[in-house]
Parts: C-alpha cells; structure tokens; sequence
C-alpha cells in the first residue's frame, strides 16, 4: 500500500512539473560532475502462528550507496556507484514444548558502474533511466539454539536497469530517489563446503530497492 501511495504522488507531481513549458525545464550539462549519497532502511516485525507453533521475526537492515558521475553529454551521464549493506534478522520459534532462537547477520559491498539518462519534466524536477552493471559480495552467519553456527558467502554479477528522479531544491542540490530494480543476475554461493550456482531475472518493487539521497551537481 505504502509503494502505491509513493507511486501515485509521485505521478501526480510529475504531471503538475510538465506543464511548464521547455524554456523552463532543467538540464544537466556536458561537463557536469555529480557526487551523491543514496540509503535504504527498513525496520520490520513479522508474526505468524499455526495450532501447533509461532514465528516471531525482527528485521533491520541499513545500506549506503554513495557514487559519483560526469556528463559526457547533455542530459547523459556515466558514473560509479559503491555501497555497503547490512541486515540482521531474529527469529524466535515457539514450538511446544520447545523454545529456539536463531540469529543471522549479513554484509554486503557492492562496485557498479553505470550510465543514466535525464528526461526534462520541469524546473525542478527530472526523471532518469539508469543502466548499470555490477558486482556484489555478501558474507552472512547464523546462529541457532538447535543447530551449530553456520557461514555463507556469495558472488554476484548482475546488468540492471533501475527508474528515478532528481528533484532540484536549489540549483546544484538535489533530492534524489530510485525505485525498484529489473536486474538478470549469476550468483554463485559457498556453504558449509558445497557450492551453489543461480542465475535469472527479477523484478524487485520493495523497500530494499527504494533508495533515497542527495545529489550535488557542479
């Protein structure tokens, strides 16, 4: 509800943007430079309970992303964006007569170049297409009441695309936010020994892949 609600002002804004005619409309200039900042954040708790048991789940997770660009062209732009997650996940199962709890940690860094297209909706307001290829290593641990400690690590390279706007509060500052990801990626995982192999497309809408920052444009 919360992702249709955003989409839908965020429509709404940019409609009421492109009435203004092309004279006032913003563009980003050959020779610009960009450095910006993006972040996501969730907190969750989840509960689930059948006759027999139930699920208490608390999530947390924080990831930050800053990058910087150069505009090769007008309203064109090629760049390079870092990052680095973390998510924590506690589960308590209540199982009768039984009692376990079981924690898991994961971090994340990520190197991904990428190109990004400006389309002209306003004065202040312009929407982009972004174009990146990536690489993602993540490393993950869980410890459980009922099992011994176990360890993950992962590869993945992926080509994405991923939609969003600048919205310009001042003429070099900018509120800046991307919203989900189409992504084919290869991840190859390592556990416990034995080693895994994945590939595929995803189409990915939540609030990992909704990220928000400034941008400071000069």
């Amino acid at each position: 509800m919360k992702q249709v609600l955003f989409f839908a002002l965020l429509f709404g804004f940019a409609t009421l943007q492109a009435q203004n005619s092309d004279d006032d409309r913003r563009t980003i200039s050959k020779g610009t430079w960009n450095l910006g900042l993006e972040a996501n954040f969730n907190v969750s708790n989840s509960e689930s309970q059948t006759q027999a048991s139930s699920v208490d789940t608390d999530r947390f997770s924080l990831g930050l992303f800053p990058r910087a660009g150069y505009a090769f062209s007008e309203n064109w732009m090629v760049g390079l964006r870092t990052g680095y997650s973390r998510t924590k996940v506690d589960n308590d199962l209540n199982q009768q007569p039984n009692f376990n709890q079981s924690e898991s940690k994961t971090e994340a860094i990520l190197f991904a170049p990428y190109v990004r297209k400006y389309f002209n909706l306003g004065k202040s307001l312009l929407f982009y297409t972004q174009g990146e290829a990536g690489y993602v290593g993540a490393w993950s641990e869980t410890i459980s009441d009922v099992t011994s400690r176990m360890s993950m690590e992962s590869d993945q390279f992926y080509v994405a695309f991923r939609p969003g706007i600048s919205f310009f509060v001042s003429q070099k500052l900018a509120l800046e936010s991307s919203f989900g990801i189409l992504r084919y990626s290869s991840i190859k995982s390592e556990n416990s020994g034995s080693e895994t192999t994945s590939n595929g497309f995803d189409l990915n809408l939540d609030s990992s892949n909704i990220l928000i920052g400034l941008s400071y444009y000069f």
